[in-house]
C-alpha cells in the first residue's frame, strides 16, 4: 500500500518544478514509457510505467496507461492493476471509482485479501478509520499476512489516536517485510510525533534508504527538521520527484523564508498555490511570503482567501494581525490576535505575537497581560517567557523580568539564547 493515498490527496493539478530541473525524472519516465510501448502487450511494463506516473503526480496519465493495458493483465498482475487503478482514483479524489476498482479485485483468483486491503485504503483516504479497520480485519482472514492491510491498520489506529496500537501494527508490518519502505516511514512519523525523535528519525532515514527517490519519505523526513540546508534539499528532491506535491512545496516555501531565500520561497509558494488554488494552506504560505516581503496588502488578500475556504482559520487571522501590527494599527492587531487564539487554543503564537506587538507600541500593561496568558497556558514555551520578560522590563519590573528571561532559557521552543542572555545582562 503506497502512503501516497493520503499524502498525495493534497498534491493535485499540473505544475512546473521550482527547485531543480525535472530532466532526470522525465528521463526515467521516458525510459519506462519506451519499455511499455516497445512491448505494448507487456502488462508488467505498463504497470511499472503507470506506477511511476502516479508517483510523479500524473494521475490522469497513469489511469490512461492502466486502462490501455488492462486487457493484457492476467493472474496476480490483474490484482496489481486493479489495486493501482484504485490508488490512482484515490489520488484524483474519485472515491466511488476507487471503491469499484477495489471490489473488482475480489472475484479474481487469490484477490479476496487484496480487495479488503484496497477498500481499507479507500476508506483511509477519506479518514474513515472504523470502516478501514473492518476491511483490514477481513484482509487478515485465515492468517493471511497482508502487508498493505497491516499498514492500513496502523494508520487507522493512528487516526483514532490509539498511538500505542498503531505502533504495534507498523512494527508488525516491518517484521513481515523489513525491506519495504512504507512501514518504516509510517512508524517514523508516529515516533517523531510521540516525541521519540531519535528513533523516529532513524526509521525515516531507513525508509529513504530503501527508496532513495521517494517523495513521501523525503517530505516526511524534512518536516521533522527545523529550517536547514538539509531540509531544503530533501524538499527539493520531493518536488523534483513529484512536481505537484503541494505539501512539500508549502514546507519548502517556509524553509526558504527562514533561510532568507526570498525569491525561492516565493517560487515555491506560487507553485503550491498553482497546484491547488482551493487549498487554504497554499494561500496561507503565500500570505506569509508576502508578509516577509512587506507586501502587506497582498498578505491580507491571501489571508482573506484562506478564510473564504476555512472560515475559522487561526493562521489566517494571525497573518492579518501581523499586518496591522506592521502598520502600527495596534487595536486592530490585538483584535485579530484575540480572534486567532479564539480559533485555536493549542497554538501560543497569537498570544506571544500580541504581547510583542503591544510591547513594540509601548503598551506594556497589555503586553504583560498577553505574556502572562501565554506563559500560563504554555508554561514550557520559551518565546512566551521572552515576550513576558520584555513586557516586564518595559514596565520597570526588573526582578520579574530577570526571572522570566531565566525561565525562557530553561524552556523549549525557538530561542536566541545569546539575545536573551544579553537582555539579562542589560537589566539594572
Amino acid at each position: 500500500m503506497q502512503c501516497a493515498r493520503i499524502v498525495s490527496a493534497v498534491a493535485l493539478a499540473a505544475l512546473v518544478a521550482v527547485a531543480r530541473p525535472a530532466s532526470g525524472q522525465e528521463s526515467a519516465l521516458d525510459a519506462l514509457r519506451s519499455a511499455s510501448r516497445a512491448a505494448s502487450t507487456n502488462a508488467s511494463a505498463a504497470l511499472a510505467y503507470a506506477r511511476a506516473l502516479r508517483r510523479a503526480g500524473h494521475a490522469a496519465d497513469a489511469a490512461a496507461e492502466l486502462h490501455r493495458a488492462l486487457p493484457f493483465a492476467h493472474g496476480p498482475l490483474a490484482i496489481d492493476f486493479r489495486y493501482e487503478a484504485a490508488r490512482v482514483a484515490i489520488d484524483r479524489g474519485e472515491h466511488a471509482r476507487a471503491m469499484a476498482e477495489c471490489r473488482a479485485i475480489a472475484p479474481l483468483a487469490g484477490g479476496a485479501s487484496a480487495s479488503h486491503a484496497c477498500l481499507a485504503d479507500a476508506h483511509l483516504a477519506w479518514r474513515r478509520a472504523s470502516e478501514a479497520l473492518l476491511e483490514t480485519e477481513q484482509a487478515f482472514a485465515n492468517g493471511t499476512q497482508n502487508y498493505d492491510a497491516k499498514i492500513g491498520e496502523g494508520i487507522a489506529y493512528e487516526l483514532q489516536l490509539r498511538e500505542d496500537v498503531a505502533e504495534r501494527s507498523f512494527r508488525e508490518a516491518i517484521g513481515w517485510a523489513p525491506d519495504a519502505w512504507q512501514g518504516h516511514m509510517w512508524l517514523g512519523r508516529l515516533l517523531v510525533r510521540e516525541l521519540k525523535r531519535d528513533e523516529g528519525l532513524a526509521e525515516l532515514r531507513k525508509a529513504l534508504a530503501l527508496d532513495p527517490n521517494g517523495p513521501e519519505e523525503s517530505y516526511e523526513l524534512a518536516r521533522t527538521m527545523p529550517a536547514s540546508a538539509e531540509a531544503a534539499t530533501l524538499l527539493e528532491k520531493a518536488v523534483h520527484e513529484r512536481p505537484t506535491y503541494g505539501a512539500a512545496l508549502r514546507r519548502l516555501a517556509e524553509v526558504d523564508m527562514e533561510l532568507g531565500r526570498g525569491p525561492r520561497a516565493r517560487a515555491a509558494a506560487e507553485g503550491a498555490l498553482k497546484s491547488d488554488p482551493q487549498d487554504a494552506g497554499s494561500h496561507l504560505v503565500m500570505g506569509r511570503v508576502a508578509l516577509s516581503e512587506k507586501k502587506l496588502d497582498d498578505a491580507v488578500s491571501e489571508a482573506q482567501a484562506a478564510l473564504k475556504i476555512v472560515p475559522n482559520s487561526a493562521p489566517a487571522k494571525l497573518i492579518i494581525a501581523d499586518v496591522y501590527a506592521s502598520k502600527g494599527e495596534i487595536d486592530l492587531a490585538v483584535e485579530n490576535y484575540q480572534a486567532a487564539y479564539g480559533f485555536d487554543h493549542t497554538d501560543p503564537a497569537s498570544l506571544v505575537r500580541a504581547s510583542e506587538a503591544c510591547h513594540a507600541a509601548g503598551r506594556e500593561t497589555s503586553a504583560k497581560a498577553f505574556g502572562e496568558k501565554a506563559t500560563k497556558e504554555f508554561p514550557d514555551w520559551a518565546p512566551g517567557w521572552v515576550a513576558l520578560g520584555d513586557a516586564l522590563a518595559g514596565n520597570k519590573e526588573l526582578p520579574a523580568a530577570k526571572a522570566a528571561y531565566e525561565t525562557a532559557l530553561r524552556s523549549r521552543g525557538p530561542l536566541d539564547g545569546n539575545a536573551v542572555r544579553s537582555k539579562l545582562a542589560s537589566l539594572k
